[in-house]
């Protein structure tokens, strides 16, 4: 065991120079990882690596001061640093309302986070083996997780490592046999209270004995599998953030509309890492939730109230906020650092234009009755006529020539109204609550308006007036395409 791990796996994980603060709690995996990375020490000696032991206390049983003398026993023999912790874990438990097992492991890594930095450590080694590993890979497939979770425990993340976690119980065993290491037994470990005990102790053996004998070889080697397929989704994750978070705090997150266009496997994490973001919870949310943000299809109005943050839809996009920002969330319309179009406008042409916050419009003005501007942008205009997007719109430049009135951005006014094919003019108000805009968003939407009236309402629905006719466009391109010139 020792020279495959002294082979394959340590010098990856252990760079020269490496000061290694190893979790040691007197049990035979952590007595045994010990001993192997000592061993790796004395053996490489020109890389200057070190070690430092670290020992909790946790004042539940009375087995637990033998231990304590144990480990100190052994770093004492090994002339390297030893750290001993003592804490009341059960009133630890209480005092945070979690359970036994949750509160002493995250109690125990806080301390080693403190550890590390105490004593200039570069890396955490712990001993989980594979056995841990197939624990673990059955615990999250029974309570439903995705890749993420069924990826099981890494070998290696950021400055954890896990030297033995390809290494089965039964190895262990005999190494320490092999090489006479003292080890304390765990009682509790044997206790099928715990939902992790049973799994160890009970499904594992039935899998094993009934279905296949090398089931922990098997699980760990799916674990394997599914952590390249995250390791991948993560990268492209990380890409796609860069390209739709608009703004990223502690207190808002805003993620661009177009992330409702990604695949679900990105958008699916997208989500949680903007939630994670805001409410500082590393998991983010659960699948409930996830699934009720994805199925909103990105809908302008729609909301939701979370333990801790809320979430709402506008015309920007998804906006992740805490409570206190989530209660009111109406901003202050000067934050949109609206721009004015160009005065100077030339037929033939998009427009572009683009908000403070990184949300980007496209406009198109074009003389749709000047053959050579229709010939000239056909191809492209064939594409964008009666294009039904809210974040894109063409206009008929011919047909606004006669109306008074510059071309400008603005803000909602009183009266103003969108004009419908077939219906006339439709009130700003009406058109906002079908498209489900709440009342605090709507003063905060910048307008396309032609003097009184108003064009485009970016995100939620452009007006029919000045679009010009596509079936009479049409005709015109065939024409021409007949035509002998060959134009």
């Amino acid at each position: 065991m020792y020279e495959k791990l002294k082979q394959h796996v340590l010098p990856k994980q252990i760079p020269p120079g490496s000061r290694i603060l190893v979790a040691v709690s007197g049990g035979p995996d952590s007595m045994v990882l010990a001993h192997i990375l000592w061993r790796f020490m004395i053996e490489n000696q020109g890389q200057e690596i070190s070690l430092v032991l670290t020992h909790v206390h946790h004042g539940v049983r009375k087995e637990s001061d033998e231990e304590e003398k144990m480990v100190t026993r052994m770093a004492r023999d090994w002339k390297i640093p030893c750290l001993i912790h003592r804490f009341d874990s059960k009133g630890y438990a209480k005092s945070v309302g979690k359970s036994f097992q949750t509160a002493a492991r995250e109690w125990r890594y806080a301390r080693w986070e403190e550890d590390m930095q105490q004593e200039s450590c570069s890396l955490l080694a712990t001993a989980h083996h594979l056995g841990d590993q197939a624990e673990t890979v059955l615990y999250r497939l029974l309570r439903g997780s995705g890749t993420a979770g069924l990826a099981g425990i890494y070998p290696q993340k950021g400055k954890l490592i896990r030297p033995l976690l390809g290494v089965t119980k039964e190895e262990i065993l005999e190494y320490c046999r092999n090489e006479n290491l003292p080890y304390a037994i765990d009682c509790s470990n044997a206790d099928p209270i715990y939902t992790r005990n049973k799994i160890r102790l009970e499904l594992l053996p039935e899998l094993q004995r009934e279905y296949n004998p090398q089931i922990m070889v098997a699980l760990g080697r799916m674990a394997e599998l599914l952590r390249w397929d995250e390791e991948y989704l993560a990268e492209e994750t990380e890409k796609a953030w860069q390209g739709v978070a608009l703004e990223s705090t502690e207190q808002r997150v805003v993620l661009h509309r177009k992330v409702f266009d990604l695949p679900k496997a990105i958008l699916s994490r997208l989500i949680r890492k903007a939630v994670s973001r805001v409410s500082g919870e590393p998991r983010g949310i659960s699948y409930h939730y996830v699934d009720q943000i994805i199925a909103s299809q990105g809908q302008v109005g729609w909301s939701q109230d979370l333990p801790g943050l809320k979430i709402e839809i506008n015309y920007q996009g998804a906006c992740f906020l805490t409570v206190d920002l989530g209660q009111d969330i109406r901003r202050n319309t000067n934050e949109l650092d609206i721009s004015p179009l160009p005065q100077q406008v030339h037929w033939g042409e998009w427009l572009f234009w683009q908000d403070a916050h990184g949300q980007r419009w496209q406009v198109g003005l074009f003389n749709l009755e000047s053959q050579g501007d229709w010939l000239e942008y056909n191809d492209e205009l064939n594409n964008k006529l009666n294009n039904k997007n809210v974040d894109q719109v063409f206009f008929d430049l011919h047909t606004m020539q006669d109306k008074p009135g510059e071309l400008q951005w603005r803000y909602r006014q009183g009266g103003d109204s969108l004009w419908i094919a077939g219906l006339g003019h439709k009130s700003l108000k009406k058109v906002f609550q079908e498209a489900k805009v709440s009342a605090s968003q709507r003063q905060a939407i910048p307008l396309l308006a032609l003097g009184d009236e108003i064009l485009w309402v970016p995100g939620v629905k452009g007006g029919e007036r000045y679009r010009g006719q596509r079936k009479g466009l049409v005709g015109l391109l065939k024409r021409c395409r007949e035509d002998s010139c060959g134009c």
